[in-house]
């Protein structure tokens, strides 16, 4: 009998730890399992964000926007061209907070005269031009360049050397963001850039594209708030 009862005991005991065991692989388990965030349509570096606007150039114009320099939709994109070294702006109205991300697809087209065409991406306050804040892919180059400037500060002014150059004739996902003052440039999906410090936010009404030397197609544009 009393031999039954160490048995017993000892099984009890091996049944608690395995049973322990199982809870420890559960628990590792659970926490390995990626998990939605709320209210969150985009997770980016483990940061949430909420999509206030997204714009397809095939649905039709984006509401009361307006533009300088050659502009033309082809194909269900938005091709802008520069030709004489200035640029062509196209801008989409919106009010957004300071905490926020740009997303576009673009596009830059190979340049027959031998230039380096620019793609912008950015936001500012308006004509005032008192805050503006974006990233500028160039075409055919390892460079790719952040800007984030305050009260007509330039707090971020930064050229950025990706792995490989821009290749042109590719679309490309491009997105600029300020969070929390810091400063991130994704491009295709890697993150180009986090800027150290933090920095002031500025007012923002209107996201817009820009070209310089060279003709670019924008795929339209998607703002993000911090969720």
């Amino acid at each position: 009998m009393r031999r039954a009862l160490i048995v017993a005991a000892i099984l009890l005991v091996l049944a608690i730890l395995a049973l322990r065991a199982d809870r420890e692989q559960l628990r590792r388990l659970y926490r390995s399992v990626p998990r939605p965030l709320p209210n969150a349509d985009l997770v980016l570096d483990d940061e949430a964000w909420r999509q206030a606007v997204a714009w397809e150039v095939r649905d039709g114009p984006f509401p009361g926007a307006w533009s300088w320099g050659d502009w033309r939709v082809v194909d269900g994109v938005l091709e802008g061209r520069d030709d004489d070294g200035d640029f062509a702006v196209y801008i989409c109205p919106f009010d957004h907070g300071g905490n926020f991300l740009l997303e576009t697809r673009v596009r830059i087209l190979a340049d027959s005269a031998g230039r380096v065409a620019e793609a912008h991406l950015l936001t500012r306050d308006g004509r005032e031009l008192h805050h503006e804040s974006g990233a500028v892919l160039f075409g055919g180059q390892r460079r790719v360049s952040a800007r984030h400037m305050v009260d007509r500060v330039d707090y971020v002014l930064h050229v950025i050397k990706p792995s490989r150059p821009v290749s042109e004739g590719d679309w490309h996902l491009l997105r600029f963001a300020v969070r929390g003052g810091r400063v991130q440039v994704w491009l295709d999906g890697a993150r180009l850039f986090h800027s150290d410090k933090r920095y002031p936010a500025g007012t923002y009404r209107e996201p817009h594209f820009a070209v310089r030397n060279g003709v670019v197609q924008f795929g339209g544009f998607k703002v993000y708030v911090a969720s």
